[in-house]
C-alpha cells in the first residue's frame, strides 16, 4: 500500500478496509454449505433454490456483531403418489394415410426420379427460360432500361390471366406483365428479375418476358427400376406394394405428429390426476428473483401466466417422479448408436451405403463432441422411452384419424385452449 513497506501495513488498517468484504464473503460460503448440508440431511424435496430474506440481511451489523442469524425461504415439493395403469384412459389416434395423399407423395417422387424434356409448347407445371425487358409501357421498352434472363415457373405465379398466356407459349413467345402482381411478394418479383428488394422501386413494375427455352419434367415410369431406387432394401414388385410402402413411410412421418399430441395429453391427464399442490407463493418470489434481469417478465406478468408456470412446475414434478419410479435412462451407447443411425440415413441420401465402420465411427466421434447435439439426441431417445412407457401402461382409446382431420381437431383445441387463457380460465398445454 502506498505509504507502507511491503509486509509492514498495520492490520488495523487491512481490517478496516477489506475486513467487511472478506468475512461477507466467507460467511457466504458457509451459508451455501449450510443450506445444502440442511436440505440433504432432511432429505427435503424443494423447489427452485432457497431464497434469502434480505430485509433481515441487511441489518446486520458487519462492524460490531459476532454472531451472525440469516433466514431462508423454501418451497416444498408436494408428495407424489402416482402409479401408471388402465385405469388412465388416454385418447390416441392412428394416422390413417388417405389415397390422395399417397397419390400426391407417388407423383413427386416419379418428378424427382424423372428426366427432364425440353418440348416445343409449355404446359401448366413446366419452367421457362428466357429474358426480362424493363419497359416504359406496352410495347415501348425503356430506354437502357434493366434487362435479366431467369427462370419462370408457371405453376408458381399468383396471376391467373399471365399463367393461361404461358400456358402454350412456345420459344419466342413474348408478354406484357406486372412482376409486382405476377408473384406473391416483392422479395420474389426482384429476384425474379435480378434486382435487390429494396431497390425495386427504382424500377418500372411492367416487364416483358420472351421465352427462349421450355423445361418439363418427365414422370418416372412405375418400375422395378423406380421402386429399388426409393426403396432399395425392400423387395418390391408390384405398383400395388409400392403404393403400401410409401403410405407406410407417410404414416411413419404423421404418426409422430399424432404422438407429440398424445405426450401433451398425457402431460394434461397426470397433472388434472394427480392435482399436485405447490407453494404458490414462493414459486411467484422465485421466478421473479431468478428473472430479475429479464424485464419482460414482471411480477404482473408472473401472477398474470402463474397459472403456464405452475402446471410446468407439476409436469417437471411428475416426469422426475416417473424417471425414478420406472428407471428410465439413457446410455451414452444408445446416444452413439442413434448418432450413428442418423449418419447413415444421411449418407444414403447421396447414395452411400455401404461405408466402412470406421468412417462412421469417426463421424460419430465428431457429432459426440458437440454437447449441444448429444443433449438433442439424448432428449430425443429419451422422449421416445417416457412415449413407450405411456403407450405401455396406460389405457388407450385408439381412434382411426385421416391425417387433415386431425390437424383441424388440434388446431382447433389449441383455439380453445388461447380463448381460455384469454379469459383467465385453466390453462392447457398444447
Amino acid at each position: 500500500m502506498p505509504g507502507f513497506r511491503p509486509g509492514k501495513v498495520p492490520a488495523g488498517i487491512v481490517k478496516k478496509m477489506y475486513g467487511k468484504s472478506v468475512l461477507a464473503e466467507e460467511v457466504n460460503k458457509i451459508l451455501a454449505d449450510a443450506v445444502y448440508n440442511y436440505i440433504k440431511e432432511n432429505e427435503l424435496n424443494v423447489l427452485g433454490n432457497p431464497l434469502p430474506d434480505n430485509e433481515k440481511a441487511n441489518a446486520i451489523d458487519w462492524d460490531n456483531q459476532t454472531e451472525f442469524e440469516f433466514h431462508y425461504e423454501i418451497g416444498l415439493a408436494p408428495e407424489i403418489d402416482l402409479e401408471l395403469s388402465e385405469e388412465i384412459e388416454v385418447e390416441y389416434h392412428k394416422i390413417k394415410v388417405e389415397n390422395d395423399i399417397v397419390d400426391n407423395y407417388l407423383k413427386d417422387i416419379r418428378k424427382r426420379y424423372g428426366k427432364m424434356t425440353n418440348p416445343g409448347i409449355a404446359e401448366a407445371e413446366d419452367v421457362l427460360f428466357g429474358e426480362f425487358t424493363e419497359m416504359e409501357s406496352s410495347d415501348n421498352p425503356k430506354d437502357e432500361g434493366h434487362t435479366h434472363k431467369a427462370n419462370v415457373y408457371i405453376q408458381y405465379l399468383k396471376d391467373e390471366e399471365l399463367k393461361k398466356q404461358l400456358e402454350g407459349a412456345k420459344p419466342g413467345t413474348s408478354v406484357e406483365m406486372d412482376i409486382v402482381k405476377a408473384v406473391d411478394s416483392e422479395t420474389e418479383a426482384a429476384a425474379m428479375v435480378g434486382v435487390k428488394k429494396e431497390e425495386l422501386d427504382q424500377y418500372s413494375p411492367l416487364f416483358r418476358f420472351v421465352v427462349e427455352s421450355i423445361s418439363r419434367v418427365e414422370p418416372a415410369e412405375l418400375n422395378e427400376e423406380l421402386f429399388k431406387k426409393v426403396a432399395p432394401e425392400e423387395d418390391i414388385q408390384t405398383e400395388e406394394a409400392f403404393r403400401e410402402h410409401l403410405a407406410g413411410q407417410i404414416g411413419q412421418q404423421y404418426q409422430a405428429d399424432a404422438d407429440k399430441h398424445f405426450k401433451n395429453v398425457v402431460m394434461e391427464k397426470l397433472v388434472k390426476e394427480t392435482d399436485l399442490s405447490l407453494p404458490e407463493s414462493f414459486l411467484k418470489k422465485w421466478l421473479l428473483d431468478t428473472n430479475k434481469d429479464n424485464e419482460e417478465l414482471t411480477e404482473e406478468k408472473i401472477n398474470d401466466e402463474f397459472d403456464q408456470f405452475a402446471d410446468t412446475f407439476r409436469w417437471q414434478l411428475l416426469e422426475n417422479h416417473l424417471i425414478k419410479k420406472y428407471e428410465i435412462k439413457v446410455e451414452p451407447e444408445e446416444v452413439n448408436a442413434q448418432i450413428e443411425k442418423f449418419i447413415r440415413a444421411q449418407l444414403k441420401q447421396y447414395g452411400q451405403e455401404n461405408v466402412e465402420q470406421e468412417m462412421l465411427d469417426q463421424y460419430v466421434k465428431q457429432i459426440a463432441a458437440n454437447k449441444d447435439e448429444v443433449k438433442k439426441v439424448y432428449d430425443q431417445l429419451f422422449d421416445e422411452k417416457l412415449m413407450g412407457l405411456f403407450k405401455e401402461k396406460l389405457k388407450l382409446k385408439e381412434t382411426e384419424t385421416g391425417f387433415d382431420d386431425f390437424v383441424k381437431l388440434v388446431t382447433e383445441k389449441y383455439k380453445q385452449n388461447k380463448g381460455q387463457d384469454a379469459s383467465g380460465s385453466e390453462t392447457e398445454n398444447q
